[in-house]
């Protein structure tokens, strides 16, 4: 596969997770905001929810969280095409990598994501969008879930296919820890150096944001606690929209590239995403509140930099010369 395509596969698969993420917190906290009167104690939640997707913090309006302005920022980052971490953004982005690939994709899933592109533009200048945005952002979601079912389904399982899941898993460590980030910087104590929150509650927001609420009273309590919470979200081997069970997947992913392509530069990177793999494994909760929350979030994002950094050396930009030494 050349490195070009194979660029494109990994970033389809990193927006179309990126637009799955923005299209469930836009749904949760939208719905939140119902029959939520302005003041002060709901401004965190707002404030936690624009950090979560790495946007501006949202406008004051007498000391308040401006209500009217809050959702013209949530419209925006729905459909917005020039903003990378909107709905409609992302999706473009990987409607226009999947055109440079187009001969590697079935045509089940480029109609798929032509008719996903085409219904966000459509409900683009709809005025009354807000007020049927549960259905509408439900109807989102259920497509962008089609189409990672579409090409588990219907693409070979070959490079295109591994680096499609490698930005998926990648783009969902990523989205997980910026969203509990989020909430120990807005909601905890002192910053999120103690593994404590001044809301508990509010991690059913979190839970729900990572499709992730129904999963946790089947193993917890239904009443939220913030350790069991950043314990089940960071370090259970079993749920998909944790980090620990999505590293797993990257590092078998990485290990099933590197055999198909037989290439002999995966060392460094294998060893970044074994390395963060073994100590998402071997760590409990224990440790996190050692650390601290933020500190121990930041450190496994900065390993997903690093192996997003290593991908690139290994087999989209390196030098011409490393494939003949």
């Amino acid at each position: 596969m050349l490195s070009r395509s194979a660029d494109s596969m990994y970033w389809i698969g990193r927006y179309m997770e990126r637009s799955e993420n923005t299209i469930r917190l836009l749904r949760v906290r939208m719905n939140f905001m119902v029959g939520k009167a302005a003041e002060a104690g709901n401004d965190r939640g707002w404030q936690q929810f624009f950090s979560a997707l790495r946007q501006p913090p949202p406008v004051m309006k007498n000391g308040v969280v401006d209500g009217e302005a809050a959702l013209q920022m949530a419209h925006n980052l729905t459909f917005n095409a020039d903003n990378d971490n909107s709905v409609t953004g992302s999706i473009n982005l990987a409607r226009t990598n999947a055109r440079s690939v187009r001969s590697q994709l079935s045509s089940q899933l480029w109609e798929h994501l032509n008719r996903l592109y085409l219904r966000l533009h459509s409900w683009r200048d709809h005025q009354n969008w807000h007020q049927e945005r549960d259905s509408f952002f439900r109807e989102l979601e259920s497509s962008v879930s089609l189409f990672q079912g579409l090409a588990l389904s219907s693409l070979l399982h070959d490079e295109g296919w591994l680096f499609i899941q490698i930005g998926g898993h990648l783009e969902r460590v990523i989205s997980v820890c910026s969203l509990l980030e989020a909430h120990f910087r807005h909601f905890g104590i002192d910053g999120g150096d103690e593994l404590e929150t001044l809301d508990p509650l509010n991690g059913i927001g979190v839970l729900r944001a990572c499709n992730s609420f129904e999963s946790y009273c089947r193993v917890y309590d239904p009443r939220p606690e913030t350790q069991f919470v950043t314990s089940f979200l960071l370090l259970n081997a079993y749920l998909p929209n944790s980090a620990r069970f999505n590293v797993n997947q990257i590092a078998d992913l990485l290990k099933q590239v590197a055999g198909a392509t037989e290439t002999r530069r995966a060392g460094d990177l294998n060893r970044i995403a074994g390395k963060l793999q073994a100590h998402l494994q071997y760590s409990q909760i224990d440790d996190v509140i050692e650390a601290g929350p933020r500190a121990f979030i930041t450190d496994i994002m900065d390993s997903c930099n690093q192996i997003h950094d290593a991908l690139y050396e290994t087999y989209f930009n390196y030098e011409i010369e490393d494939v003949f030494s």
